[in-house]
């Protein structure tokens, strides 16, 4: 691929991200980002399906037995932009503060170029355009419920990364990003007046003591595994002078190591219960698994460093985090990995972390990011004949 040809892509990237920036959309609820993506898949030529959800588009460019798949991730968040841009959003209350605009931008860009290229491409690119990937409920999960990975061979999405400057591209082989776990604890106890407290039940005190046990239950169990036990909600009760019946904890679980979790879990079951019985209350617990942990394929990584740097990018090591993203789903069904493109720059101004209403990003940065998976798209597909040849 030529200089002015990635330009041209590049800047078709940019107007599509501006496009999508300044009308966002929310979780599932994508009708005009849906309508924006299809039409610029149409321009290409290029058939696509709804069929694996709402708000959902599904693609594919090429031929033959071997499918690997490319996901953009395409909602916004509900933050009231404050970034002064030109182009900010004009749905109040809606923001692309985590770059998903990007992301969709650059998938359209790589798509455009490998749909020009297609009777060379290697194998087939399933292009799987998804819907709330920050809501509380997962598109990728249900995309995969509905068969988007059937006969996939392995998946690659990317990520803007503000913390790594604009041009370059960054991974990390293995543990990538925890798993998530919101889990949510509710004790329930008698009303009764503060000071005839004998004839009530303190659901408040079953809270209070189960914010300390569970805290130095995980940190026991753990040892030198990496998570995260952040309560971020503790309430009840409704008046000074009324022993509250109910009490509330929400707890952000972050983990790798499924074992640990099960650990876990069996005992904030244990404790819980035992808590609530000795203070004569009830207890429900609500745990379940929003996404699990990402795991960066290693012969999956190989590939794309060699892919990657063989077309000039300059490809950097990047630390595991534990932050989480829905794109583990995906890795349930087939390997694949995550990769990040720089988009910090100083000069600019574009050093905010996302989730921030002043959330900015260098373009730039996503140039590096057409290039990446076009060129893993033209030559994944052949790099078992390059294995082959290299063992000779």
């Amino acid at each position: 691929m030529n200089e002015k040809t990635l330009n041209e892509l590049f800047a078709y990237a940019v107007s599509i991200r501006r496009r999508l920036h300044e009308y966002p959309e929310v979780g599932f609820e994508l009708e005009k980002t849906v309508a924006l993506v299809g039409n610029e898949l149409k321009k290409m030529g290029v058939a696509f399906t709804g069929k694996y959800g709402k708000g959902s588009l599904c693609a594919e460019i090429g031929q033959g037995d071997k499918i690997v798949a490319f996901r953009a991730d395409m909602d916004a968040l509900p933050v009231t932009e404050k970034t002064n841009l030109p182009y900010a959003s004009k749905n109040v209350g809606k923001m692309h503060a985590c770059g998903h605009d990007a992301h969709t931008a650059v998938m359209l860009a790589a798509a455009k170029y490998l749909k020009q290229q297609e009777e060379k491409l290697p194998c087939r690119i399933r292009l799987v355009f998804q819907p709330s990937e920050e809501g509380a409920v997962s598109g990728a999960k249900m995309m995969v419920e509905n068969g988007v990975m059937e006969g996939v061979d392995h998946i690659l999405c990317t990520h803007c990364e503000n913390a790594l400057e604009a041009g370059k591209i960054g991974y990390c082989p293995g543990d990538y990003m925890a798993a998530c776990v919101p889990l949510t604890i509710t004790f329930f106890g008698r009303t009764a007046h503060a000071a005839l407290r004998e004839g009530g039940i303190d659901a408040i005190a079953m809270g209070h003591r189960a914010y300390g046990e569970l805290k130095e239950m995980a940190a026991r169990e753990a040892g030198d595994i990496p998570y995260i036990w952040s309560t971020g909600v503790l309430s009840g009760g409704t008046a000074h002078n009324v022993i509250a019946d109910r009490c509330e904890l929400q707890i952000s679980f972050r983990f790798y190591d499924m074992a640990f979790a099960e650990r876990v879990r069996e005992n904030t079951f244990r404790i819980c219960e035992t808590i609530a019985r000795e203070i004569g209350g009830k207890v429900e617990i609500d745990w379940h698994m929003s996404t699990g942990p990402i795991h960066n394929d290693a012969a999956v990584a190989r590939r794309f460093d060699r892919i990657a740097r063989a077309a000039g990018l300059e490809v950097v090591s990047i630390p595991s985090r534990m932050s989480s993203e829905d794109f583990a789903w995906y890795l349930e069904k087939s390997p694949g990995m995550i990769f990040r493109f720089g988009t910090r720059n100083e000069e600019k101004g574009c050093v905010q972390m996302a989730h921030r209403n002043d959330f900015c990003l260098d373009e730039d940065g996503m140039k590096a990011a057409i290039q990446a998976f076009i060129a893993y798209g033209m030559q994944a597909g052949s790099e078992e004949k390059q294995q082959v040849r290299e063992k000779a």
